[in-house]
């Protein structure tokens, strides 16, 4: 049966849009990150969701009220159920251990009902298919209650996006450099923005971002490191869905596999169709052409523990235009 719900830890400067166009195609609506808000992409409640949610959320006198076709309530059901979807969105995310930048407008008390329900309840409420993106999944911010029952009923599913070190620091360079206004409003992005515009070329920007501790994307890189190793995440890398087309089937298939989706070879073809047409962020790559000797030197010494096995390789530098 496929899952309702689904979890993806896509590591800052993964190429996430390329994985988001397959997750949307898949009947997925975007939560987190690639949303603009907890109503972005929201489906129409399926039979059976509208109920349990409002009960959770408003009780079962308020939730029969609201649902009484001839009740004064009626006229509410709408803005209450829009309220309750908001209250889970937001305790969902509190839950996966995610940064807030601001106060969620949700009914407070709807709120504090969701925010007290069991771990294995709340799994169930969210109506529709969400994919929730997070940028890491910290163990020691992640709610236990929450791991432990996915830990126990293999749902949501949790998958794992990542990409090579070097393409994911160039991508998080060039996504921080962007103009006033396109950077977003994380706090550690904007200090950053300023950090980076005022370095004078992109050898130096790689050398701040691999030598400085805070970066935006290390502490999320360094403490998702155990869903490299767990068997029941599902990995999946941009190289392979940016990648030949046999990478990309395989990827594709332990994707579908992981969701309970049908893994047939028509669904595989349209699905890597979509990647085909999808521009890579940057091109798979560009970061081993862009580090230096001195570069690698630092990777290797700075953060080994995030490469993949196998034997350290420098990589000459092509020269680099300097990014402005």
């Amino acid at each position: 049966m496929p899952a309702a719900q689904m979890i993806v830890v896509s590591l800052p400067g993964s190429g996430t849009p390329l994985l988001a166009d397959i997750t949307s195609a898949l009947g997925y609506a975007s939560y987190g990150t690639m949303s603009g808000g907890p109503s972005a992409g929201a489906q129409q409640p399926g039979p059976g969701e509208v109920y349990p949610l409002l009960r959770a959320a408003y009780g079962a006198e308020h939730a029969a009220a609201l649902l009484n076709p001839n009740g004064a309530c009626r006229k509410s059901l709408e803005p209450a159920f829009q309220q309750a979807v908001s209250a889970l969105w937001r305790v969902w995310w509190t839950r996966l251990g995610q940064p807030t930048t601001h106060a969620s407008p949700v009914d407070p008390d709807a709120g504090h009902r969701l925010a007290r329900l069991p771990a294995t309840d709340l799994l169930g409420l969210l109506p529709g298919r969400g994919c929730w993106y997070v940028t890491g999944l910290d163990l020691r911010r992640a709610d236990p209650g929450f791991l432990s029952a996915w830990r126990s009923g293999g749902r949501p599913p949790i998958v794992l996006h990542d990409r090579d070190i070097r393409d994911r620091i160039i991508s998080q360079i060039r996504a921080l450099t962007h103009p006033a206004g396109q950077v977003g409003s994380l706090p550690e992005h904007l200090v950053y923005r300023d950090i980076l515009t005022a370095l004078p070329t992109l050898e130096a920007r790689i050398t701040l971002a691999l030598t400085d501790p805070g970066f935006p994307g290390t502490h999320e890189a360094r403490g998702s490191r155990w869903l490299r190793h767990h068997p029941a995440v599902c990995a999946v890398t941009h190289e392979e869905l940016a990648g030949p087309a046999a990478a990309c089937e395989q990827a594709l298939g332990r994707l579908l596999r992981a969701t309970g989706r049908p893994n047939t070879a028509e669904v595989v073809a349209d699905l890597t169709q979509l990647t085909t047409n999808s521009p890579a962020d940057p091109a798979t790559g560009t970061g081993r052409t862009l580090f230096t000797p001195e570069h690698e030197r630092l990777l290797r010494h700075h953060h080994g523990d995030l490469l993949p096995p196998g034997p350290p390789t420098d990589v000459p530098a092509a020269h680099a235009e300097e990014m402005t």
